[in-house]
């Protein structure tokens, strides 16, 4: 049998590392086997690379709706791009938008823009939002989103519950039997900390300001009410977005609808790079303590994290060059997620198992994309391959001038990672070899 693709290297699942041929046809995995294979285009990743199960973003934030506004931070052409550079060929796109994504016609509208923006070349996919006023439609949107989303604290669009509202919220998304993304940090604690710090105003450091103003304990106590309310609500799965502080680990580990996720800058970075970084590492929960960030680390290599996720929010760099308490929050990370894959691996001592489970079958899975997460036949032909090869003759340097990002900067600029995402291959199509998208003529 003549395959349409070919690809040969060490595949990577969560169950272990082999060498085998993926024999592809019709966008599907066909044929596994050690050798034998023959197809029309073949891809030899034999040195230095592993194959991963396609890389799978559950939370980010593209940025594009009906109303166009934010559309020169990002887009879902330039988002499409960013992504599969950064090997993500499934991506989540969160509701907070101008427009926010509270109910099925603008969730249909976004479906239409991202569908003509990527022309095919990834699957984007919604969270529809939960507010206090939108309860009776959610049930509505569940053919349209793939989870919900609720936060805790205020952000764009009034998407903000409130703690006495919270268990009906819940309860409201239950019913959709889909599972439920919460940004944890309680609005009460932070209104305090304003306050408080406005009295000491001339004391004010503003480089540092920021985790001061969104400490600790306004996740832990968001987390902590969250899982009061789950408790008695049922069966609901619940990741708990963008955890920061590693004490969350902790009390939420008895909970086995419960999971959560963590993104590569409060792995990577801590509060001390805002003093020199200001508010280009500003980010909504704000980084911690270097101990912190290392403790967050060792209990991503256990296995205790459930999902890594880019959280990628772009601002322009004239915002991000604004005063820090002036400035929007968050960071682009889609581009590099690969190279920090890398990092994990090469200098970290991650299993590549564990990126494998925690990257591609784990996000699968929460979402109930069956067809996707694993590489074995009758899976989709999504995979990542990475090459540590690459890094060995020149080490790979981000570059603001590599990136596909619309706002496009990297808070890892100028870092130096031990690899690269070499292809991006999506429903077995080859889409980018290295820094270059080969379809990117179709994303004009």
């Amino acid at each position: 049998m003549l395959h349409d693709l070919v690809v040969e290297g060490k595949v990577v699942n969560p169950e272990g590392i082999y060498d085998a041929q993926i024999g592809i046809d019709d966008g599907y995995i066909t044929e596994l086997k050690k050798q034998g294979l023959r197809g029309e285009r073949k891809v030899e990743a034999t040195r230095g690379c592993f194959i991963f199960p396609g890389f799978i973003d559950i939370h980010a934030h593209l940025r594009e709706d009906s109303s166009h506004k934010w559309n020169y931070k990002e887009d879902f052409r330039s988002g499409t791009a960013a992504a599969l550079h950064g090997g993500i060929t499934t991506v989540v796109d969160m509701p907070n938008t101008p427009l926010p994504g509270i109910n099925s016609e603008r969730i249909r509208k976004k479906k239409e823009l991202a569908n003509i923006k990527s022309k095919g070349l990834i699957d984007i996919f919604f969270c529809g939002g939960v507010t206090e006023s939108n309860m009776n439609a959610i049930a509505n949107m569940q053919k349209e989103v793939v989870a919900y989303k609720i936060y805790l604290s205020e952000t764009t669009g009034g998407l903000y519950i409130r703690e006495g509202t919270l268990p009906k919220a819940i309860k409201a998304v239950e019913a959709t039997s889909k599972p439920v993304v919460i940004h944890c940090e309680d609005q009460a604690i932070i209104e305090k900390r304003k306050a408080e710090l406005k009295e000491r105003e001339e004391e004010w450091s503003h480089k540092g300001i920021h985790p001061e103003l969104r400490p600790e304990e306004a996740e832990l106590s968001a987390v902590k009410k969250v899982l009061a309310s789950c408790s008695a609500s049922g069966d609901t799965e619940i990741n708990i977005a963008h955890v920061s502080v590693y004490e969350t680990l902790r009390i939420i580990r008895r909970y086995k609808k419960v999971h959560c996720e963590v993104t590569p800058h409060h792995l990577f970075f801590c509060k001390n790079d805002v003093l020199a970084k200001k508010a280009f590492l500003k980010t909504n929960p704000p980084l911690r303590t270097e101990e912190n960030r290392l403790r967050l680390l060792d209990a991503f290599k256990e296995g205790e994290i459930d999902f890594l996720v880019t959280d990628h929010a772009p601002h322009t760099k004239e915002e991000k060059a604004m005063d820090i308490l002036e400035a929007p929050a968050g960071v682009p990370n889609l581009d590099t997620y690969g190279n920090f894959v890398a990092w994990l691996i090469g200098c970290c001592g991650v299993h590549p198992e564990l990126i494998s489970r925690v990257c591609s079958y784990n996000p699968a899975m929460f979402l109930g994309l069956n067809d996707r997460g694993h590489i074995e036949v009758g899976k989709r032909a999504n995979l990542t391959i990475l090459d540590f090869d690459v890094a060995k003759q020149k080490q790979v340097k981000i570059s603001n001038e590599h990136v596909y990002t619309k706002c496009a900067w990297s808070p890892f600029e100028g870092y130096e990672f031990p690899g690269a995402v070499r292809h991006t291959i999506f429903n077995g199509v080859i889409v980018t070899e290295y820094d270059e998208i080969l379809r990117d003529k179709y994303l004009i």
